[in-house]
């Protein structure tokens, strides 16, 4: 008897999914680098090393990224422990971040500011993780979960995401290519160097696929150009530039099919920067332009959404003596909408901010960290944000910290100018949504091969904004209106292990309880575990990933919980050549993370990576 295609696919990926657990070789591979080893340079604006910082960080390197083969920001935070990446369907879709279970983020390149001011038109949400594409030029991402507007102002409650690119090293040219299920396809080149103190890092990137629901089609381009020239011997200047445009279909929930709708998104970022390095740190001037623009068809008319940030930046630090280290700086920052979406009037405004932090080396074990931020926004005012951190080193192995801080949200420009045509209408009254949030946990080196850390952590909104009907019938209009009260406490933990010479094991586990100020549950998933397997066995690297997350939302807009598991293999013939296959959703599971939007079903890719 035949055996049905279905049936076979799944015995495929059963069989994958047990190589990736079960190969094993005497052959010695590399050993992982652990959490607590990596460094950070987001949690506080310094660089720290992970396993001192008193916050929760993740760290995904290079190598991580490469063998788990992330195409997006959003494959990038697949399987972090608390980070939840909630998207529309396919790769074209937009996708948004949440962070111990909001989606008040900040996203940085590089420490520049990526969120758009009008929003994104889903939640709170202010970034579109699917058009930040990962190829050669990343070095590094960062996720540090908690509050961090004390740092890093209007929307860093949840936490930041900070991707580092790469500086220009030695000499090499890096093409890919690579094609898959639904006519989907990859073909990238990277070319670094360095020459007489000058040092270049320039990539491009193509991608695109068919999609699995009809009009769901998606075509990417990406240019990134880096220039790092050394005047001196301590001081440098930076160039960036970041050239992203895309062409999507827009097919609409399953409830109300779009067949005809469609965004072309096009983004131009660039920035000069200046660093000098002195004796007690690092001097910061900085100044950077991001144009994004999206337009096309969609719900029977037209659209167009101009945002636009211009900002500069200044930083510097200080040990005044051997206890005291000083941190401070300043932003100015122009943000400028023109939407249809919001009448088709221009709309401005301008923070102006500074901060101060000193870290304290109270005694050889303590460190204590206060901080303040002051902004002042031409839009809605003046706001005050401190902050305190604390440090306790309990030996070469344990460390504990506590943290605490003020957060506010800024309304994003739809909130305020909100005007579709159909009466629903942003509120320039609007306040910001205002609070405080604070952790306590613990990082532990539990032997030569294993660490954890474990954080609870609670959260408090005020003021929190709403979208709610200006009367009783289903066809009312939409007004925002700041009404929301929001608590959120909760537990993040990770673990990691080497079970063998060869083979890796991470596990993460976050859980959740969110209510309003009438104790009612908000909808965020209570539950979510992920857990990842890496095997280095001689030449092959096999990645296995899963990650599963409770149900969520409300009544209408309820999706059950779901696990979801990828899987990718890298052979490397030598270190210049090697071939890769990844499989997304291994196990082909139906599954929604927004409502009315169905997840892409089994898919597979294959290609090639060679080193000039």
């Amino acid at each position: 008897m035949k055996m049905s295609k279905r049936k076979l696919t799944r015995q495929i990926a059963a069989g994958l999914a047990a190589s990736a657990l079960l190969t094993v070789s005497p052959v010695f591979a590399e050993e992982s680098t652990f959490q607590l080893d990596q460094v950070t340079v987001t949690a506080s604006r310094i660089e720290e090393n992970v396993a001192t910082t008193a916050k929760d960080v993740s760290v995904i390197t290079k190598t991580q990224l490469e063998e788990k083969g992330a195409k997006t920001l959003a494959d990038a935070l697949q399987g972090v422990p608390g980070v939840v990446v909630a998207g529309q369907g396919g790769p074209g879709a937009k996708a948004i971040p949440y962070i111990l279970g909001t989606d008040r983020v900040v996203v940085l390149v590089d420490g520049k500011r990526m969120n758009l001011p009008q929003g994104i038109a889903i939640g709170a949400g202010g970034i579109d993780l699917n058009t930040f594409l990962i190829g050669d030029n990343v070095e590094r991402i960062e996720v540090v979960r908690g509050g961090a507007s004390a740092l890093y102002g209007a929307d860093a409650i949840g936490g930041v995401i900070n991707i580092i690119t790469k500086k220009g090293a030695g000499s090499q040219t890096i093409v890919s290519s690579g094609f898959g299920s639904d006519h989907s396809y990859r073909n990238s080149v990277t070319t670094e160097g360095s020459d007489n103190g000058l040092a270049w890092h320039i990539s491009g990137l193509s991608d695109g696929t068919d999609g699995q629901r009809p009009n769901s089609e998606s075509k990417n381009r990406n240019i990134a150009v880096r220039f790092d020239k050394e005047l001196n011997q301590n001081d440098v200047l930076t160039f960036t530039y970041d050239f992203y445009d895309a062409h999507a279909g827009l097919p609409g929930s399953t409830a109300y099919l779009t067949p005809d709708d469609y965004s072309d998104t096009l983004r131009r970022n660039w920035s000069l920067g200046y660093t000098s390095n002195h004796d007690s740190g690092q001097r910061l001037f900085r100044y950077y332009e991001n144009e994004y623009i999206s337009k096309g068809f969609n719900w029977g008319s037209n659209f167009r959404n101009d945002n636009k940030v211009t900002a500069f930046e200044y930083q510097d630090s200080a040990a005044l003596n051997k206890q005291h280290t000083l941190t401070w700086g300043g932003e100015w920052r122009k943000d400028e909408v023109w939407s249809t979406a919001e009448g088709g009037t221009s709309r401005k405004g301008i923070t102006t901010a500074g901060y101060l932090q000193d870290r304290f080396a109270w005694t050889d074990k303590t460190t204590l960290t206060t901080g303040l931020r002051y902004d002042h926004n031409t839009i809605y005012g003046d706001n005050w944000l401190p902050r305190v951190e604390v440090s306790y080193q309990k030996d070469d192995t344990t460390s504990l910290f506590a943290n605490w801080g003020k957060i506010f949200k800024a309304p994003k420009f739809d909130d305020l100018y909100g005007d579709d045509g159909y009466g629903n209408l942003g509120d320039p009254n609007l306040k910001p949504e205002e609070g405080w949030t604070s952790e306590l946990g613990v990082k532990k080196r539990l032997n030569d091969s294993s660490e954890g850390t474990l954080s609870v952590f609670k959260r408090k909104i005020d003021g929190a904004i709403r979208w709610q009907p200006t009367g009783l019938n289903w066809w009312d209009p939409y007004q925002p209106v700041n009404i929301d009260g929001y608590i959120a406490t909760g537990v993040n933990a990770s673990f990691a292990t080497k079970l063998s010479d060869v083979t890796t094991l991470n596990l993460g586990y976050t859980y959740l309880d969110a209510h309003d100020q009438n104790d009612q549950y908000t909808g965020e998933p209570r539950n979510t575990f992920t857990v990842g397997v890496t095997n280095k066995s001689g030449k092959l690297t096999t990645v296995l990933n899963g990650v599963y997350v409770d149900a969520s939302g409300l009544s209408s807009n309820r999706v059950p919980s779901r696990f979801v598991a990828n899987t990718s293999f890298n052979y490397a013939f030598t270190k210049q050549q090697s071939v890769f296959l990844q499989m997304n959703n291994l196990f082909d599971r139906k599954y929604e993370e927004m409502r009315g939007y169905p997840a892409n079903e089994r898919s597979v890719f294959i290609g090639f990576k060679q080193t000039l």
